[in-house]
Formats: structure tokens, C-alpha cells, sequence
């Protein structure tokens, strides 16, 4: 196997930490294949499942795995000694978030590389969102309100085979232990009658980003971006090169997402079983552990569309495990500013980090205040409805979108600010300047020269009627 990868790496020109990590991703195939045709106990599939799964780890990293193996058995003795305890979830996220930020310090440089941090990373929300759901399920319990979402503490077996999935173990999706338990039970396997055809739609999509992202690397590179070529085209072209290679750095990351969501759904893991109506619900019933809207992301034309439809579990996670705890703020763009930190945090040390997160919270709130004022002019949506208007606002839509996300991304992918700040200073900062002057100037101007219309007597009382 190590000759195969090293053949690979040498073929492919990628890494072979880049090259363990992909066909990790495709072995969970033929093992979630495998799993569906497994009549066993609960405990026989736990049993395959961590054991596949630490087999994956140990392929990937060796010795290593000692992080991750440490880190299940320090929550399953906080889960053992602190179960009912309000202390759970603090010492949970103390001990998880201190030793990735350690384990950061000691192993990171100025490039993205494929180490054990990579899977810990995923692992530490993981852990520390079975606390809150413990603790949740401890406190409803605790005034009388028990219901089919709570849940008891995990057995060891079973909370290594939560942790060592393998078709999420190194890059997600996230998913809860309430429900592996239902997919261990045999609670969705009725419900996944089509999951083999599914699973191979996802794996098509995500081997077509993935060739997309490797054949458009080699045209706008992370190096072209850094030489005096770039330094020299024209500002328009800077932007237009910007954002292609910006919209070909976030192929990566759906390729890998899709591949592992097909491996997921083939395991049968991905039923929503929700019903119409609830926040779970979603027609398309085997995506619930959907980490990429493709169809969504495609067709952005704000990006607020960006945060719908990437990297959705984590957001997801974020939203019910941080945003919502911080509630106590009583200010939604505090909690909003907060979760984004939290973010840039869970991710590293440098600055690239959170320079891309704040350049995420200053664009959505951004749109979020000048979105309002347009909708409720009716002069500009009468004006929105004419078909030359309409094929221009798409296409500055597209431009802006696509441009301004690989603005965004820069600093993300090159991580040094060096790197960053001397590609921020080459497209002259325009995504900078358009930020701070939308946040600053764009809602009191836009409500100097569009004012909301009042509507007249007549139309009024027709309201009313309606």
C-alpha cells in the first residue's frame, strides 16, 4: 500500500499525506457496502465500525492516533464522573479546545498541511457536541421533560465507533450520537432502499469537482497569484484571475465533501427522519449529513448563499452549540461575531484565519442591512423585473460573488500575513474598501435615495381586505 501511494503521489504530483487521505475517503466504499449487508447485533456493528475506522487513522497518521485514542477516553471518563454534573460541557470544551490549540502550536507552519490535527479538529466538535447533548438531555430531564431526543451517556465501544466513523473520520461530516444510535438500531434502513443509487450521484459530483479542482489549480495558481505576472495584469484581470482561482481553491473542499457523503449515505446514515414542517425536514430525504448544497452554491448570487450552502454541518454544529449559547449577549451580531471567532479559533493560530472569518461577518451583515432597503422599494423591484436589468444584475451578481469569495479565501489558503497582505496590496484592497464602506456609508445613503414606499390610502384598505 505505501508503494501504491508513493506511485500515486509521484504520478499525480500530489502529496502522499493528500494521496492517503483520498483513497481513505474511497475505501469507506466498499466498508459501507459491506455494512449493508451486515445482519448483526448492535454490537458486532460497532465493532466493525471502530475498528474500520481506526484502521483508517492509523493508515493516515501511525503513532499518532495516540491524540485522538486519548481523547476518547478522557470523555468517556468526564461522561463516567460528570454525567449529571454542570461541570461537563466546560471541562469538555476546556480539555478538547486546549489540546487542538497545543497540538496546533507544535505542528503548524505557513502552509495547509495533512497532519493529525486535520481529523482531531473534526473529532473535537464532535466530543464536544456529545457533552452538550448529554448535559441537554441530563437538564430536560431533570424538570420533567424527557423526550425522544434525549440521551444516555455512550458506552465506550459505542462512543469509539461514534468517534471513528469511517466515512467521516478524517474530514466529517458532523453528526450526532442520537443519531448513530438510531442508524446502529436499524431505525433508518427502511428508509434507505435508494441509497446505493444516491451514494453514486455523490460520488460522480465529487469526482468531477475534484478533476475541475485539479485542472484549474495548474491554470490559476497559488504561486501565479504570488508572482510579478499577477503583479502586472490589469486590475480588472487580478479580479477575474482572483476569482477563479478562488472559486477552484473551494473545489477541493467539495470534491472531499461529497465523497465522504456518498460513503455516508451507502453506510445508510443519512436518513432525515423528520416530518414536514420541522427544522430537520428537508424533501430530499438521505441528505442529512449534507455538507455541500451544490445547486446552491452554484448559483449564488449573495453570500449569504455561501454560508447556506458550504460546509453546512459545521455550521450547522456552530449555530446550536455556540450561536445559540450566546443568547445571554441579547444581541444577535454579538452572538454572530462570537461564532465566527470561535471558528477562526477551532481552525489555528494564524492570522489568515481571522482575517477570512471577519471578512465573512463584515460582507454578511453588509448584505443583511442593504437587502431590506431594496425589497422595500418598489420602484427598484418594478426596475428588478426588466429583462435587460435583470441579465445585468445577474451578471454583476455573479462577478461580485465570485470575485469577493476568493477575496475572502485568500488570506484563509495562504495563512502568513506576508503572503496574504501582499496579494491583498496587488488588487489595490478593493474588498476591503467595499466592505468597510458598505458597512459604514451604504445603509444611510440607501435610505437617503430609496426610501421605503408608504403605501397610498387605497392600497392600504386593500390589505386589509385581502
Amino acid at each position: 500500500m505505501l508503494n501504491l501511494v508513493e506511485a500515486l503521489a509521484n504520478l499525480t504530483g500530489a502529496s502522499a499525506p493528500a494521496i492517503r487521505l483520498i483513497l481513505s475517503v474511497l475505501i469507506a466504499y466498499p466498508l459501507g457496502a459491506f455494512y449493508r449487508n451486515l445482519k448483526a447485533a448492535p454490537l458486532v456493528k460497532n465493532l466493525f465500525i471502530a475498528s474500520t475506522g481506526l484502521a483508517i487513522v492509523v493508515f493516515n497518521y501511525g503513532f499518532d492516533l495516540y491524540h485522538s485514542a486519548l481523547a476518547v477516553a478522557v470523555t468517556y471518563l468526564l461522561n463516567v464522573f460528570f454525567a449529571t454534573s454542570s461541570l461537563l460541557v466546560p471541562l469538555s470544551f476546556c480539555y478538547h479546545m486546549g489540546y487542538l490549540l497545543v497540538g496546533y502550536y507544535f505542528t503548524t507552519s505557513d502552509t495547509y498541511d495533512i497532519k493529525w490535527t486535520m481529523p482531531h479538529c473534526v473529532l473535537v466538535l464532535r466530543l464536544i457536541g456529545l457533552a452538550f447533548d448529554i448535559s441537554d438531555s441530563h437538564e430536560k430531564e431533570r424538570q420533567g421533560k424527557k423526550d425522544d431526543r434525549c440521551i444516555d451517556p455512550p458506552s465506550l465501544l459505542e462512543l469509539v465507533a461514534f468517534t471513528y466513523f469511517p466515512a467521516s473520520v478524517l474530514v466529517g461530516p458532523q453528526f450526532s450520537m442520537l443519531r448513530y444510535r438510531r442508524f446502529i438500531d436499524g431505525l433508518y434502513e427502511q428508509h434507505t432502499t435508494g441509497a446505493p443509487a444516491y451514494s453514486a450521484k455523490k460520488f460522480l459530483q465529487g469526482t468531477f469537482y475534484l478533476i475541475v479542482n485539479q485542472v484549474g489549480s495548474q491554470l490559476v495558481s497559488d504561486t501565479y497569484l504570488l508572482s510579478a505576472d499577477f503583479e502586472q495584469e490589469s486590475l480588472l484581470m487580478k479580479h477575474i484571475y482572483l476569482g477563479l482561482w478562488g472559486r477552484c481553491a473551494l473545489y477541493k473542499y467539495i470534491s472531499i465533501w461529497l465523497l465522504a457523503e456518498g460513503a455516508a449515505v451507502l453506510f445508510g446514515l443519512t436518513y432525515i427522519d423528520a416530518k414536514p414542517g420541522e427544522r430537520e425536514y428537508d424533501s430530499d430525504q438521505l441528505s442529512g449529513c449534507t455538507n455541500i448544497k451544490v445547486g446552491v452554491f452554484e448559483n449564488t448570487s449573495k453570500f449569504g448563499h455561501y454560508v447556506e450552502s458550504f460546509n453546512v454541518q459545521t455550521n450547522h454544529w456552530t449555530a446550536v452549540y455556540v450561536y445559540k449559547r450566546l443568547k445571554f449577549l441579547n444581541n444577535r451580531v454579538l452572538s454572530h461575531f462570537g461564532a465566527l471567532l470561535f471558528l477562526a479559533v477551532w481552525h489555528g493560530f494564524h492570522s489568515g484565519y481571522y482575517v477570512t472569518f471577519f471578512m465573512e461577518f463584515s460582507v454578511i451583515r453588509m448584505e443583511k442591512e442593504i437587502e431590506p432597503i431594496l425589497q422595500k422599494n418598489d420602484y427598484v423591484q418594478v426596475l428588478l423585473q426588466q429583462p435587460l436589468v435583470k441579465v445585468a444584475v445577474f451578471v454583476l451578481l455573479k462577478f461580485y460573488t465570485m470575485v469577493f469569495a476568493g477575496w475572502c479565501l485568500v488570506p484563509f489558503v495562504f495563512l502568513s500575513f506576508s503572503k496574504w497582505w501582499h496579494i491583498y496590496c496587488a488588487v489595490r484592497h478593493t474588498g476591503s474598501l467595499l466592505f468597510l464602506l458598505g458597512n459604514l456609508a451604504a445603509k444611510p445613503l440607501l435610505l437617503a435615495v430609496l426610501p421605503p414606499n408608504k403605501p397610498s390610502g387605497a392600497s392600504s384598505e386593500s390589505k386589509k381586505t385581502e
